[in-house]
């Protein structure tokens, strides 16, 4: 096979596969402010990745666009201010990430790209998506914590599942018009000064993970317990005192994580999330365990460091716990 490779002031960079097995260029952090300057990446037919993160690129030649085979672009931390209509010629293009950059809105073609699966965005001053965002039909995964949205576009309601990372330190509220994109199988919203959760969260029918960590939150409603396909909940660092007893109506969760709150206890209905396997309680004012406890078969990982309740060396929960082999830290 012919050596492919391209020219930099003089360097030659050979193509080669990095640890997927897939052809291209690490560029990455070398003080790029422009790529006219290099020479071959317009003959780059088979090229598959390319990597020019951190750098100090603006703008993006015509000849990034013309890559037919490019799967996998790397641009975060830059300095681009925007994109070019004529970004949808990446029609093999399966993730781009353009995280720290200064994008203040995205063209309506990328909604074109139709084989994009993961779409990076966190740390641009966006305020709004196009329209066109609800046609990325192979949506996996969307990042764009610390911008400057304001709202989610309808047409995102048509998106397939897919999991969303908003958390956003802007926020003042929780964001109403994401509970009308129901597809939603993942979202991440911490430490976005969050203070309430709204009932209506129970839109969000298939949500399997929910990260809420990081807020200012003192209660959690009770319609969160109709999220029956939750494996991850995620409440540590908030201003818990109490839990609803809905909390117990998880059948598949796997992993409950309420470190750094206030709570004195939990309900006896955490007795009934069968599929618990770790329990996270660790930083909180716990004095007492439900005897509930005692019937989650699958519990492996039980944490209470910095609890009152560990100076109870008797206690018969904890007892029947150790003998069942649970690990207790």
């Amino acid at each position: 096979m012919t050596e492919k490779f391209i020219e930099i002031n003089g360097n030659k960079y050979i193509m080669k596969e990095n640890h997927d097995g897939y052809l291209g260029y690490q560029l990455g952090n070398m003080g790029l402010t422009n790529l006219e300057d290099i020479k071959g990446l317009e003959d780059s037919d088979d090229l598959v990745y390319l990597d020019l993160s951190y750098n100090r690129l603006d703008s993006l030649p015509d000849s990034i666009f013309e890559l037919k085979s490019l799967k996998f672009l790397f641009l975060a931390e830059n300095q681009l201010t925007h994109l070019p209509d004529c970004i949808d010629n990446l029609k093999s293009l399966e993730l781009i990430e353009l995280r720290g950059n200064q994008l203040t809105s995205l063209p309506d073609s990328i909604g074109n790209l139709r084989n994009l699966d993961s779409l990076m965005l966190d740390g641009n001053p966006l305020k709004n998506l196009p329209e066109s965002i609800g046609n990325l039909e192979s949506l996996e995964y969307l990042a764009f914590f610390d911008t400057e949205f304001e709202y989610f576009p309808e047409s995102m309601k048509d998106l397939p599942e897919f999991h969303l990372d908003f958390s956003n330190g802007n926020l003042s509220a929780f964001p109403e018009s994401l509970l009308a994109i129901e597809n939603l199988v993942g979202l991440s919203l911490v430490y976005s000064n969050l203070t309430e959760i709204p009932e209506s969260i129970n839109k969000l029918k298939v949500l399997n993970f929910l990260d809420l960590s990081g807020n200012h939150l003192t209660n959690i409603p009770d319609s969160i317990g109709d999220l029956s396909q939750l494996t991850y909940l995620g409440l540590q660092k908030n201003k818990l005192t109490i839990l609803p007893k809905s909390i117990g109506n998880f059948a598949y969760l796997e992993i409950l994580d309420l470190m750094e709150n206030e709570l004195t206890t939990i309900p006896e209905s955490v007795g009934n999330l069968k599929s618990l396997t770790r329990l996270y309680l660790m930083n909180n004012k716990i004095t007492s365990l439900p005897e509930s406890l005692l019937k989650l078969e699958l519990l492996e990982d039980l944490d209470l460091k910095n609890n009152p309740i560990l100076n109870d060396k008797d206690n018969p929960v904890l007892e029947n716990l150790k003998n069942r082999d649970v690990l207790i830290y």
